[in-house]
């Protein structure tokens, strides 16, 4: 399809697109396979926000998680007791000596800690000039993480600010969204962390569906502490939500004992396709097969869509062509 907007309409600043939706200069307009471009429509920035409400989230939920991830990583590798090495091997015959550290672990755990202190900083001393800060030698697990707890909610309370200035939401999203391109990188993002060193156990799929795009594909994240908040995220639509929101609704509606927990669901009915094989049968877009499911024409269930529905819908497609 074709994109077009308003000389008003505001794009997230980082550059995000809209998945499957192209300009029809894109070599992948109207390729019915999808092409190689996943969608190169700019995504609409969320109201009162320079980036769009995937980033905004995506950034608040990284953020929330830093101070867990640095006591994860400092649990780790306990600097007081160990020492670092670059994929060299050490060895020596002193009892004494204490056991080897990868320097990734210290790598990335100084790497958060001067990213959430730095725009602590930013925040609550706008005209000090850049300082750089740093973990302090043989801190303990706890206490840094005590330390990044108190940055990341001054910086939480002060993201809505950001995300309207545009050359603070882009720098904030290099160092909170951004993922390099290798395994060891030379400064760590927030995400670079969460996906090396997940925090995510225990999750299951909610019974109930996703109250916006109505497909039951979300995720139930369970607190990692007694004080934590459970978030719900929908795999197909992004929707995300926590315990805490809307007065607790969310608790309510996907609180069901009957919940299925990840890998441990019925047998797999081999009928029940995934959106990309649904689309690649009808040989139509992703796009497509999702205004067929809202229009109720393709049965859906946890994001699988209904092979002999999707069959029916080419039968009369084809029909419609002759």
């Amino acid at each position: 399809m074709t994109y077009r907007s308003d000389h008003d309409d505001r794009f997230c600043v980082r550059g995000c697109t809209v998945k499957d939706v192209h300009f029809s200069s894109c070599p992948s307009f109207g390729d019915a396979e999808g092409g190689t471009c996943r969608g190169c429509a700019p995504r609409a920035a969320a109201d009162g926000m320079l980036i769009c409400q995937s980033c905004y989230r995506s950034m608040r939920r990284l953020i929330d998680d830093a101070p867990d991830l640095l006591a994860h990583l400092r649990s780790i590798a306990d600097p007081t007791k160990a020492r670092a090495y670059d994929a060299v091997s050490v060895s020596s015959s002193r009892p004494e000596l204490p056991a080897p550290v990868a320097a990734d672990l210290l790598d990335a755990s100084n790497d958060v800690a001067v990213t959430l202190r730095m725009w602590e900083d930013r925040i609550l001393h706008p005209d000090v000039d850049y300082r750089r800060y740093h973990l302090a030698a043989g801190i303990e697990g706890d206490v840094a993480a005590d330390q990044a707890r108190w940055c990341a909610d001054v910086l939480l309370a002060g993201l809505d600010a950001i995300a309207n200035d545009k050359r603070q939401a882009i720098a904030l999203g290099r160092a909170v969204l951004d993922r390099s391109m290798t395994s060891s990188p030379d400064f760590w993002t927030i995400a670079d962390v969460a996906a090396k060193w997940s925090l995510e156990d225990r999750m299951r799929w909610a019974e109930a569906a996703c109250p916006q795009c109505d497909m039951k594909a979300v995720r139930v994240l369970p607190p990692r502490s007694r004080v934590g908040i459970t978030r719900y995220l929908c795999r197909e639509c992004e929707w995300e939500a926590n315990d805490q929101d809307d007065d607790g609704l969310w608790a309510a509606v996907f609180s069901s004992a009957e919940a299925v927990p990840l890998g441990d669901g019925m047998p797999h009915d081999p009928r029940w396709l995934t959106l990309a094989a649904a689309a690649r049968l009808a040989r139509v877009t992703t796009g497509t097969v999702r205004r067929w499911a809202e229009r109720e024409k393709v049965k859906t269930d946890a994001g699988r869509y209904w092979q002999p529905d999707v069959e029916a819908v080419i039968e009369e497609r084809k029909a419609g062509a002759a």
